[in-house]
């Protein structure tokens, strides 16, 4: 009975061990907060100094030290830095930290690129906010910051090479501007929105500055005569350089399979991004909520409540703070995925201490489990 007890207690103990280590290990590289989403969808186009573009979180941890942001470099060759400031409350806060890095070229993709400060003492609880700019302030940087759009993506355009001018451009909204995805005789129209609830188009732009004249969006629904059902201005924070503006406006209900036509009004020297079909647009769906713990995306002082960049930031290494996150995050689905772990481990260490028993004593150990 004793060496029965002491079995099974050495048993437990190393599945104990060899079952939780991995995760208390684990626990020390989980992030503060994160945003993601794959693929990376669109970005903001080139960082401009003059309406920085930001973002609004609420810390968890204490002691936060880093914040990594998903960046392109879509200027070759790749120089110059980025910029980040750690700001108290909103965009034009009190300074708290700044960081700058010269990614050098970056995947076309996105990649992470990590900003290292002092840490932060007194941010868990706090309203944080930080922004990014190039730290060449004359002219827009090389790189963009990849953001998430809340909700259902619809209609996905393909990043084009025409140009595609004003002062007018009109078309229908398209499910892909790639010819080969183009509707052919019996198929379904490719054109028609597939989601309800359409509340916002992301269109592609060389340069669009609204401080050089008005940038208007208007939508019709196909084949009804009257105003637009939806008429959106851009203001000046919006401005872009070679990346996506974003028509935001209140949800259309019954936007489901509807075609809707629209029109761009753009200013002299502005232009669109697409192919012979027409320009790249991305529509959006369903609801704008986002986490609890994110503020806000912001251009300028503008803050927009539809949208996030892509970053992860990291607070203090705190193991069993990490251990409390991966729990309240997981829920049940973690202590399920413990118990099975804990169990096969348990097995594997009882197959090989009685695998490794002496062969004259083995049908004996055999008989004791």
């Amino acid at each position: 009975m004793r060496r029965l007890i002491a079995s099974i207690a050495w048993t437990a103990g190393l599945a104990l061990v060899g079952g939780l280590l991995p995760l208390w290990i684990a626990a020390g590289d989980l992030p503060d907060i994160e945003v993601r989403t794959r693929p990376l969808r669109a970005h903001a186009g080139r960082l401009l100094a003059r309406h920085p573009i930001g973002q609004g979180f609420r810390c968890e941890s204490e002691g936060l030290w880093r914040i990594e942001v998903a960046l392109a470099s879509i200027v070759l060759p790749a120089r110059g830095g980025v910029e980040l400031n750690v700001r108290a409350g909103g965009p034009k806060g009190t300074l708290l930290r700044s960081s700058v890095v010269r990614p050098g070229v970056l995947a076309p993709g996105g990649e992470l690129v990590a900003f290292d400060f002092e840490p932060l003492i007194g941010s868990a609880g706090r309203a944080l906010w930080f922004d990014l700019r190039p730290t060449e302030d004359l002219r827009p940087g090389a790189y963009c910051a990849y953001l998430r759009t809340h909700g259902q993506v619809g209609h996905h355009g393909v990043w084009g090479t025409r140009l595609h001018a004003g002062p007018v451009v009109e078309g229908v909204l398209r499910a892909s501007q790639a010819p080969e995805f183009q509707p052919r005789a019996g198929d379904p129209l490719l054109d028609e929105v597939p989601h309800p609830n359409l509340r916002s188009v992301a269109v592609a732009v060389a340069e669009v500055d609204p401080r050089h004249g008005e940038v208007r969006l208007e939508l019709w629904e196909e084949g009804v005569d009257g105003p637009p059902v939806r008429r959106v201005t851009l203001a000046e924070e919006d401005a872009a350089h070679s990346g996506f503006v974003w028509f935001s406006f209140e949800p259309i209900a019954e936007s489901r399979w509807k075609r809707f036509r629209f029109r761009i009004t753009l200013p002299e020297g502005a232009a669109l991004i697409g192919d012979e079909i027409g320009p790249t647009m991305i529509t959006f769906h369903g609801a704008q909520q986002g986490h609890a713990r994110l503020l806000g995306l912001s251009r300028g002082s503008t803050v927009t409540g539809d949208r996030d960049l892509v970053f992860r930031a990291w607070g203090a290494r705190d193991r069993l703070g990490s251990l409390r996150k991966m729990a309240e995050r997981a829920g049940w689905r973690l202590w399920a995925a413990a118990a099975l772990w804990l169990t096969a481990t348990a097995l594997l260490v009882r197959h090989l201490i009685v695998g490794a028993a002496p062969a004259n004593s083995r049908g004996r150990e055999r008989a004791r489990w």
